[in-house]
């Protein structure tokens, strides 16, 4: 069951060299300016978490590794607080998703900018596996 805890818990990571690269391979793609979504979906098995992410930010547009780790911390916190709506609409169709989320943009921009984006994109992401199925 959900509970309404707003951790980003080990299990909610993905790190699967297979399963990211399977992602590349045949994942389905949702741009969304500043991030690019790629998902796969499945069936929901016990042992599975409901979804896994990844973030991505390019070294070409951000030099220096402290940029890049700034970025992916903002990321995922705003994964963080805003995906219950994911979690609940996945369990009613019973059903799992891995993606990673790539920054694209090339500057910085502020955490409210982010969390906001986030919230589009994990709507549209909604919208998307509700359509396919």
């Amino acid at each position: 069951m959900l509970s309404e805890k707003k951790i980003f818990k080990k299990e909610e990571r993905l790190k699967s060299r297979k399963l990211i690269e399977s992602l590349f391979a045949d994942g389905r793609v949702i741009n969304h300016l500043p991030f690019k979504l790629i998902y796969k979906t499945g069936e929901l098995n016990n042992s599975d978490s409901i979804s896994k992410i990844a973030v991505s930010v390019s070294k070409r547009n951000f030099k220096r590794a402290v940029d890049r780790n700034n970025i992916k911390r903002k990321l995922r916190e705003s994964f963080r607080k805003n995906k219950f709506s994911l979690y609940k609409s996945l369990q009613q169709n019973n059903q799992n998703v891995y993606f990673i989320v790539i920054y694209i943009a090339k500057e910085d921009i502020s955490y409210q900018d982010i969390e906001k984006e986030m919230k589009l994109l994990l709507n549209k992401l909604i919208k998307k596996l509700e359509s396919d199925k």
